[in-house]
């Protein structure tokens, strides 16, 4: 009897601190549950004055939804406020550790060209201009011409003139991947691939354009130019000493479509 007495009451102890431990494991849960993670919104804005306001904006929803989807982002929400007349989208995902970093890849515009480089073939170096006035002096004697500006390096900015339009549009990209220079001093790059349409273009053009200039122009920014040593058909490489992070970011900027039209942050606030 005493032996079963002293079992007993161990088992009732055992039992007490089992309920014990599960109250304070259900009081946790149940904290856990009520606290709502720490949430950023954004409010994205398109002209109000872009022709087909309404498909602009939806397009651009669908886009920032692939951005956010390659960048890794999960339990977001991308929203059309109303009235769609305003040409206002609101963002809402967990907050981000680089702020800074996601403002710039959701409002980037992702514009991808391949352009002829006006001035002398190779092996004569590219012609890139010291100022805007020199370069447009220039365009003013060429049919069918811009100006871009050309910064190889960070520290390094020129002009340049090219032909439009343009050989290769970003409609005619497959995909795109970052990857490390053969020589670490250089970064990055990212690579791309074109879909046959595009790659027939770029075969044609090269074929017919052998020691002439091309370059890769970004939101109307030219990132790279090389000359043409031989065929070229559907894959490229866009070069400029990207960092790891900023090269991946345009890859999936680069997968995801370019927006169909600029747009800025006009309201930010986190709950």
């Amino acid at each position: 009897m005493i032996l079963q007495f002293i079992m007993s009451k161990k088992y009732r102890v055992h039992a007490l601190v089992t309920l014990v431990v599960l109250a304070v494991i259900a009081m946790a849960c149940s904290k856990l549950r009520s606290e709502k993670p720490l949430m950023w919104h954004l409010v994205l804005q398109v002209d109000p004055a872009t022709p087909d306001l309404e498909g602009v904006v939806a397009n651009t929803v669908a886009i920032i939804e692939r951005r956010l989807d390659l960048v890794g982002v999960r339990d977001f929400k991308v929203t059309i406020q109303q009235p769609v007349s305003s040409g206002r989208i609101e963002v809402n995902l967990p907050s981000m550790g680089d702020p800074q970093r996601m403002r710039e890849f959701l409002t980037a515009g992702g514009k991808l060209e391949i352009v002829h480089v006006i001035g002398s073939p190779n092996p004569a170096p590219p012609s890139t201009y010291d100022n805007e006035v020199a370069a447009n002096t220039v365009a003013k004697n060429v049919a069918n011409a811009r100006v871009l500006p050309y910064s190889r390096m960070p520290e390094e900015k020129k002009w340049a003139v090219v032909e439009v339009p343009s050989i290769i549009q970003g409609t005619d990209l497959r995909n795109a991947n970052a990857f490390p220079a053969a020589d670490r001093g250089d970064g990055y790059h990212i690579g791309f691939t074109l879909k046959p349409d595009g790659a027939s273009k770029l075969s044609s053009w090269t074929a017919a354009n052998m020691n002439q200039y091309v370059g890769v122009v970004l939101n109307n920014e030219l990132r790279s130019i090389a000359f043409i040593k031989s065929q070229i058909s559907d894959s490229g490489v866009i070069s400029g000493r990207f960092t790891k992070q900023s090269a991946e970011d345009l890859a999936h900027i680069l997968n995801s479509g370019a927006l169909p039209a600029p747009v800025r942050i006009i309201e930010e606030r986190n709950n």
